[in-house]
């Protein structure tokens, strides 16, 4: 999978919010985005994806459209050209500090 520049761009900045961007016909959370997500919906099942010309690794978490329904109803959002931007609720991004520990489990699995 080919991840956006920009998605690598706003997850490296990322605190608050999650960003969606439409990748290969379905939407994908990267990053800190896939943590709050898999935070949020556990049944939302996260993996791993090869970064273009990096050798990196970055989390992934596929977003079925009934869960973007879901997010549009119950969270500040915004559409742009480029990608969706929710607000991340408090009890997602106030467990920022885990993220380390779940990208490792990630990565072993």
């Amino acid at each position: 999978m080919e991840i956006p520049e920009l998605a690598i761009d706003k997850e490296s900045q990322n605190l608050y919010y999650i960003y969606l961007f439409y990748v290969e016909d379905k939407w994908c959370a990267f990053g800190y985005s896939a943590y709050y997500l898999s935070i949020m919906y556990p049944v939302l099942e996260a993996g791993n994806e090869t970064t273009g010309g990096h050798e990196a690794c970055i989390p992934c978490v596929h977003v079925p459209d009934s869960f973007l329904v879901r997010l549009s109803e119950f969270y500040s959002t915004l559409v742009s050209d480029c990608y969706i931007q929710v607000e991340a609720p408090p009890t997602a991004y106030c467990y920022r500090s885990g993220y380390s520990e779940w990208y490792e489990k990630l990565t072993v699995n």
